[in-house]
């Protein structure tokens, strides 16, 4: 599954997609980790399908993933 990366993540990592294979999120998570190991230092929120997540979920592959960074703004 293609994963969108925006702000300080695409900068960091130096693209704007990133290529994964996962069957939940929190597989998801740990493999994100390891391809772009500066993850652990930062706070980002995942979205499935354009909806933030809030818990841990199966994935069949043909989601939407995104990671944003923090917002800030008023």
């Amino acid at each position: 599954m293609d994963v969108l990366l925006f702000g300080i993540i695409a900068e960091k990592a130096g693209r704007e997609r990133l290529a994964i294979t996962a069957s939940d999120t929190r597989e998801l998570r740990a493999r994100l980790t390891d391809a772009m190991p500066f993850l652990a230092s930062l706070s980002y929120a995942i979205a499935v399908d354009r909806h933030l997540l809030r818990d841990d979920r199966p994935l069949n592959g043909d989601e939407e993933i995104a990671l944003l960074p923090p917002f800030a703004g008023g």
